[in-house]
């Protein structure tokens, strides 16, 4: 698979997760400590996160880190 497509799928994967734990795009990037921006970036596959940063995601949706790379695509 393509690194773009992986990017992509994962940012998709993020913003369903934290949509369904109802989180605005704003308040979820100030819990996990980055900018709006970067969290729009994230969810639309145009940003390369840190393992640092996955793991804050995945933490701050109460999931563990291989849940953000189960696609449903």
């Amino acid at each position: 698979m393509h690194n773009k497509d992986t990017y992509k799928k994962l940012g998709v994967k993020i913003a369903y997760l934290r949509k369904s734990k109802r989180f605005s795009q704003e308040r979820f990037a100030e819990k996990i400590n980055i900018s709006e921006i970067y969290m729009g970036q994230i969810e639309r596959g145009e940003a390369n996160p840190t393992l640092e940063k996955l793991l804050a995601i995945a933490d701050a949706l109460e999931v563990e880190i291989k849940e953000l790379f189960t696609f449903f695509f």
